[in-house]
């Protein structure tokens, strides 16, 4: 059941001319229906004090969704925040019944998420309105995916999900071995995503009938990376692969030393991404030859954002870290006091990351 909080009447109507700045926009996991962690904006060159701080009030393992005027992010009270980009304030929340531990995703003045009460859920952001519901068989940490009028979705039941995004009526649905954490990746005519039964599938997306399939050691948590050329995923097995888009083929592997629990970040020239042993990987895209490493201070669970020129990254360690893209060398580093599990976001020049007790913060 879907619980909409208002905020006073002030906010309220400021919630919602500022929300009317959402009605053709687009905002995704990841940046991009491809999952390439790639980012326009700049984000912050240099160490600054945040531009504002805001708690929600409950632990926080969701990444933030960030659009040209607000930043969505859910807790695992099972709230969906609507807060405003600018200062952080407040405009509205939506209560489920279950943890919500994924990015939603922004479409035409819709946001759509998933929960841990096994339901998807497409709300009218500009009144909080619920448009439509669809029930899974099992918990929903999978971000979901928008492409044009579809939206692509795993559960916990095992099953990808291809919803008619206007009514949330199910297209197809693909069923693997065990839960789909894994947030599906949108590339060349393919849904690509991975399953806990250890395999990495591609289907499509038009059908749902499956095109390949891919074996690593392990389970599969993390989301995969593509472009038309390549997919960038990492396993259980503390392996990232980079597979051949068309075929699954098998391009190259590197070995980490621990789970690879995060998503990489597909850029022409190398594979960044972060494993659970405490390292940052940039890796030769052509070659599988490491270009460079950055150790942090503990273990690390989120998934880098990269901008033209930076690598941003948080760690457990509790320090967002931003690095030079080309050598790995730290520009600077952002004590946050707490841990950082999720990914944090870059819109323009500022960059927004959210800690595990549920501290937001805007750094510009």
């Amino acid at each position: 059941m879907t619980r909409f909080r208002a905020t006073p009447l002030g906010l309220v109507l400021v919630a919602l001319a500022l929300l009317s700045g959402c009605a053709g926009e687009r905002a995704l996991y990841r940046g991009d229906p491809e999952h390439s962690g790639r980012y326009l904006g700049t984000g912050v060159l240099e160490a600054k004090s945040p531009v504002w701080e805001r708690s929600l009030g409950a632990k926080t393992y969701a990444p933030p969704l960030v659009s040209s005027s607000h930043v969505f992010i859910g807790d695992n009270d099972g709230v969906m925040h609507a807060l405003s980009l600018e200062d952080g304030s407040p405009q509205w929340e939506v209560s489920t019944d279950g943890n919500i531990e994924a990015a939603p995703a922004l479409a035409d003045g819709v946001l759509y998420f998933g929960s841990w009460d096994g339901e998807v859920r497409a709300i009218e952001v500009d009144s909080g309105r619920e448009r439509w519901s669809f029930v899974t068989g099992g918990r929903v940490y999978s971000a979901p995916t928008v492409v044009g009028d579809r939206l692509y979705v795993g559960s916990g039941d095992g099953n990808l999900y291809a919803l008619n995004r206007k009514t949330g009526e199910q297209i197809w649905q693909f069923e693997t071995g065990d839960g789909v954490y894994s947030s599906p990746a949108v590339v060349a005519g393919l849904i690509v995503f991975g399953s806990l039964d250890g395999n990495v599938y591609a289907v499509s997306a038009g059908n749902g009938e499956e095109q390949w399939r891919f074996a690593t050691g392990k389970r599969v948590f993390a989301s995969p990376a593509a472009d038309p050329r390549a997919v960038a995923i990492g396993s259980y097995d503390a392996t990232m692969y980079l597979l051949d888009t068309g075929s699954g083929t098998e391009l190259w592997r590197f070995r980490t030393g621990n789970r690879i629990y995060a998503s990489a970040a597909l850029v022409p020239e190398s594979v960044i991404f972060a494993s659970t042993d405490g390292y940052l990987f940039s890796v030769a895209r052509t070659t599988g030859v490491k270009n460079w490493e950055f150790r942090t201070g503990d273990k690390i669970y989120s998934s880098p954002a990269v901008t033209p020129e930076t690598v941003y990254i948080g760690g457990t360690d509790g320090y967002l870290y931003a690095l030079d893209r080309t050598n790995g060398e730290q520009r600077w580093r952002h004590e946050l006091g707490d841990r950082i599990f999720a990914g944090p976001v870059v819109q323009g020049s500022r960059v927004v990351v959210v800690t595990e007790s549920g501290t937001v913060t805007a750094l510009e």
